[in-house]
């Protein structure tokens, strides 16, 4: 067994790391465009297609429902992933969802690991953006060494980088990853795996504007920092965890995945522009709280057999998951700043804060489950699941006895797909989980509370046709049924309601003609709230923050006669939606559209990279609200950037 040690100290020399924005992984050559099978969300390094990613899918965000996976592994998060060592994140929803053991009703974020094989090989970059106030810029490079080739492999991946926010508030951060790939023999692989994200330098927190009413705030000019130097979110972030696949018992496979996730505040300070005028003027607040954390141990032992019968193949799944969740929250306190402007910074002291004491929230859930899916070539597939639940929540208040919730429900999903020619076919399917419904927003009186696991239900159903064996056409309707969480007459956040997403999707992804490929998706939502505060007229029955409509088109042209030049475009369209509680008035429709083009060529032997961006061209200015604060954040202005890769 050979050991390449002096090619893994030359890679390990130039580790240092980045992007702009979210410091991801991303080779010279990877394309998320390309890669998509589908316009339902696809990520690839910093680039995301299609119209949906973790934070937001079919209205709802999968992320805060507790729907992500690691390479199909339940995966409790409560630190940011960083997806130094992932090689993208695919979303699970509609067709793409019927053959995965255990869906949930809010879809599935998958994330994919770059898993290291028998060859060493590396890629470099930077990047440089600039949007109006400062730029921003960032060094990254990552390295797969086979440390013994057929049986040890590494990956380390780790980058530095500027980031600067719309609102001008900006950090400097590390954030790296390191993953192992060990076959000690032919039929078990071990993959142990580490991310960690720090602040160099801690960041200016994004500013809440609440309009003082039934209008939008004044347009702010976006070269203006709206925040102040003292307001600022210190984290640090890390995950770490094993995953081990193993063929048992001859025709069992076995797989398992354990999963560690932390996040450290030490500061949290949140400005609030409240009673926001027509022309700014408005009162500033602030609220601060003491150190919080978030801890979860989480994983999955699952075991799959999968054998034939003549044509048609049967998979069952028997798994077991579970997670043990500890957050400390509470003991904040508020100081009233005095009158500002919104749009003009004015550097003001910072108050003295006196905290009172946290509290302390446990959850512990355990859902043990059998999977089946069967598949008959030119006929059909099915699928069933059921799992049981059994989930227990305590928190632990100052001066209050500990309130303890348990729960234990009957989870469920079937789907059937029908094949009604090789190009046509037809799916539907039910899906009922019991999901995570988030935190309680920052102006709510229980301010980062953690609420309750919610019992969700889902239908959908729709067609895929193969227009071509290079363009595909998906269509389908869709209801999600959760309660509802708002603020109460109080300022507690609390289930107050049921709400209801219906609605239509459409995916066309591929080549409808040579050399151009394009990711276009459309979906048209029908939010509905129902529930005793709609009846007594306290909040209007649809929630604001929900766009009707959303559309993303991406296209990337790319004929070999320009040998490695392509052009690419993204257009981005939210529709009109409600921007209050009471629907008396509206965030407009918007429309973002982004143009670029990459370059691909070699340098002295190495495939290479350049992509320069034009985002937001048109310097459109756009409001979006937050459903549950009811505050408003704008759109970034137009931002050059510009990132050249090499693998070496």
């Amino acid at each position: 067994m050979q050991v390449n040690w002096g090619v893994a100290a030359a890679v390990a020399a130039t580790v240092i790391a980045g992007n702009a924005t979210t410091a991801q992984a991303q080779r010279a050559n990877e394309n998320a465009v390309t890669k998509a099978e589908d316009a339902f969300g696809t990520q690839v390094g910093n680039e995301n297609v299609g119209l949906y990613g973790t934070q937001s899918a079919r209205g709802f965000s999968p992320e805060q429902a507790g729907n992500l996976r690691i390479e199909g592994l339940y995966f409790d998060q409560q630190a940011r992933f960083g997806n130094r060592i992932s090689k993208g994140t695919v979303m699970r929803v509609g067709l793409s969802a019927l053959s995965y053991p255990f869906p949930a009703p809010t879809g599935i974020g998958d994330i994919q690991l770059r898993i290291p094989g028998d060859d060493t090989q590396a890629s470099a970059a930077i990047s440089y953006s600039y949007p109006t106030g400062q730029p921003q810029a960032s060094v990254s490079s990552d390295a797969e060494i086979a440390a013994i080739p057929g049986r040890l492999g590494v990956g380390i991946s780790a980058s530095v980088y500027r980031r600067v926010a719309e609102w001008r508030g900006g950090n400097t951060g590390f954030n790296g990853g390191a993953t192992l790939h060990w076959t000690p023999n032919d039929n078990v692989e071990v993959i142990p795996l580490l991310t960690l994200n720090l602040q160099l330098k801690d960041e200016e927190t994004q500013p809440l504007i609440l309009s003082g009413g039934a209008y939008l705030p004044p347009e702010v000019d976006r070269g203006t920092f709206t925040s102040q130097q003292w307001a600022a979110h210190e984290t640090t972030d890390y995950n770490a965890g094993v995953i081990v696949r193993a063929d048992v018992m001859s025709d069992w496979r076995l797989q398992v995945g354990l999963f560690r996730s932390s996040r450290e505040e030490p500061k949290n300070v949140t400005l609030f522009y409240r009673n926001v005028q027509p022309a700014g003027a408005a009162s500033l607040d602030a609220f601060a709280d003491p150190a919080q954390s978030k801890l979860s141990h989480s994983g999955e032992v699952r075991l799959t057999r999968v054998f034939s019968d003549g044509v048609r193949q049967h998979t069952v799944h028997v798994s077991t998951k579970g997670r043990d969740v500890k957050r400390v929250f509470g003991g904040g306190a508020a100081a009233v700043i005095g009158p500002a402007t919104l749009g003009v910074y004015t550097p003001l002291p910072e108050p003295a804060f006196t905290f009172g004491p946290s509290s302390q929230d446990k959850a512990r859930q355990v859902s043990p489950g059998i999977s089946y899916i069967g598949s008959w070539p030119g006929v059909g597939d099915i699928s069933f699941g059921v799992q049981k639940a059994f989930y227990r929540r305590d928190v632990t208040q100052p001066n209050l006895p500990r309130a303890s919730t348990t729960s234990s429900p009957w989870i469920y999903n079937g789907t059937v797909t029908l094949f009604a020619t090789d190009a046509l076919a037809f799916y539907s399917s039910f899906t009922r989980g019991l999901e995570e419904s988030g935190i309680a927003p920052e102006n709510a009186s229980n301010r980062g509370e953690a609420l309750p696991a919610s019992l969700t239900k889902q239908v959908d159903a729709g067609i895929r046709y193969r227009i071509t064996s290079r363009l595909t056409l998906l269509a389908g309707v869709f209801e999600v049924t959760k309660p509802y969480f708002d603020r109460d007459a109080a300022n507690l956040f609390t289930s107050v309601g049921d709400i209801r997403h219906r609605g239509v999707e459409v995916s066309l992804a591929g080549q409808p003609v040579p050399d151009l490929t394009v990711v276009a998706g459309v979906m048209l939502l029908q939010p509905r709230v129902s529930g005793s505060t709609v009846d007594r007229g306290l909040i209007a029955p649809v929630p604001p923050g929900r766009p009707p409509q959303l559309i993303r088109f991406n296209a990337n042209y790319a004929p070999p006669a320009w040998h490695g030049l392509s052009l690419e475009t993204q257009i981005d369209h939210k529709g009109a939606n409600f921007a209050d509680r009471i629907n008396t008035f509206k965030v407009p429709a918007a429309t973002l559209v982004d143009v670029g083009g990459r370059y691909k060529f070699d340098a002295f032997g190495s495939a290479a990279s350049l992509r320069l961006q034009v985002q937001n061209l048109t310097n459109a200015f756009g409001w979006s609200v937050n459903g549950s604060s009811g505050s408003f954040t704008y759109e970034g202005s137009r931002r050059f950037s510009a990132r050249l890769a090499v693998d070496f």
